[in-house]
């Protein structure tokens, strides 16, 4: 290997560039997997981003704000339940109960379109 890398060197620190990359990124891919698999369909909460809620939830973010008639993200940092509702001028609970109904009506959807049919 020694000889290998005297005689090739830029493609044996190719190689092992590539090979890190790979390594760091399969890692990654395992560490999501692992975190949303164990954090499915967790009890909304005001700490919780709609972003958060769709994936935990399995449902589109955005046709969350849509149907709940909550703002979009404008792009910056997404804002928490808790911030919505105090921008929106309601209760926490309020809010909370918006989304909770809006993603079931959204998994029912999905449930009723992915359902056999006879």
């Amino acid at each position: 290997m020694i000889g290998l890398a005297r005689r090739h060197p830029i493609l044996v620190g190719a190689f092992v560039l590539a090979l890190a990359l790979s390594l760091f990124l399969t890692g990654r891919i395992v560490v999501r997997t692992v975190y949303w698999a164990q954090h499915r369909e967790e009890p909304i909460a005001g700490w919780m981003t709609i972003g958060y809620v769709g994936r935990s939830w399995g449902v589109p973010p955005r046709e969350i704000d849509r149907r709940a008639g909550l703002p979009p993200p404008d792009g910056g940092r997404p804002l928490t339940l808790e911030q919505i509702a105090e921008d929106q001028g309601m209760p926490l609970a309020v809010v909370i109960a918006l989304v909770e109904v809006t993603v079931a009506e959204l998994q029912a959807e999905r449930d009723a379109h992915l359902a056999p049919r006879p």
